[in-house]
């Protein structure tokens, strides 16, 4: 009797590691993605240049474990926003099509560097990177675009700006035009680098796609123009974003109760002397003065920017 059941319990023990041994990952997925439905997440509590308006196409949360497409949207810009460099976040159980969701968010750069539009350009990426585990633990990781060095360099270019320009007396409006044609009046227009990169055949080192290009080095892309700005206006505390196509980047400004967009590029148009023109044409107008300006080189997604039809 104790030999059939020591033959039996053998047979069993066999069974039994096969059975493991060959659905050993399904194994180990489901005992590691039960594990992770009970991980939290929490952010760290110091916010750095945290943006805290409410914006139409992502939204800041508190869920790290995702469901959906715009799960992970919301997600990726709450991490961005509050300025991390790397952050774990988890699929939910249930959440199939997580894998390729991420894989199409992670290879589609219009749709993630929109999302670079709406943080502070302190916490904007330059590079960012997502590894998922076939259980569903997803890992982000950052690098930024603006070193320390250079958020102290502008913030000092803007502090010597503040106090030679802006008077007590001045409104939220007249601060921005301060700005604006400041900007525009120590710096010019990129357009040897603009062609370049028009070719593909950009081999620059300049700062002029960024806000220590038309602050510091005095030239700028409207990427510089636009960053620059985006950091001033976040200083007034104002709500804002930058609002881009393939082609090109400028603000878009909620003030006196409507969305107003501001090009500092057009205003600062590439002339054939060399002489350097300052513009208001684009100047806090409303989306369809800007359509009438230019209906070609500002088109945009309107899923993206929302906001633009309250304009």
């Amino acid at each position: 009797m104790n030999k059939k059941c020591g033959f039996f319990t053998t047979v069993l023990f066999c069974i039994l590691f096969v059975v493991a041994f060959t659905y050993r990952e399904d194994i180990v997925n489901f005992v590691m993605s039960s594990a992770i439905q009970n991980k939290q997440v929490t952010l760290p509590n110091e916010e750095v240049n945290l943006n805290d308006f409410e914006f139409g196409f992502v939204k800041e949360t508190d869920d790290f474990h995702v469901n959906n497409k715009q799960d992970i949207l919301n997600v990726i810009y709450t991490v961005l926003n509050h300025g991390l460099t790397d952050l774990t976040f988890y699929c939910d159980k249930d959440y199939k099509n997580c894998q390729n969701d991420l894989s199409d968010i992670s290879n589609d750069q219009t749709l993630l560097s929109t999302i670079n539009n709406f943080v502070s350009p302190y916490n904007s990426y330059e590079k960012i990177y997502f590894k998922i585990t076939s259980y569903g633990e997803v890992n982000m990781a950052i690098d930024k675009l603006y070193s320390d060095k250079e958020k102290s360099n502008i913030e000092d270019e803007i502090k010597e700006f503040e106090e030679a320009n802006i008077k007590g007396s001045m409104n939220t409006r007249d601060k921005i035009k301060a700005f604006h044609d400041y900007l525009i009046n120590n710096s010019v227009y990129d357009k040897a680098r603009a062609d370049a990169i028009e070719k593909g055949d950009d081999h620059s080192t300049n700062n002029s796609h960024k806000a220590t290009g038309p602050l510091i080095d005095g030239i700028a892309l409207c990427s510089g123009y636009s960053d620059a700005m985006k950091i001033y206006l976040d200083k007034l505390n104002i709500p804002n974003y930058k609002i881009s196509n393939s082609n090109h980047i400028w603000n878009l400004v909620y003030l006196d109760g409507q969305w107003l967009h501001l090009d500092l590029t057009w205003d600062d148009p590439v002339t054939t002397d060399g002489s350097n023109i300052l513009l208001h044409k684009f100047f806090l107008i409303s989306t369809d003065e800007l359509h009438k300006l230019d209906a070609t080189g500002h088109n945009f997604n309107i899923k993206y920017y929302p906001e633009t039809q309250n304009s």
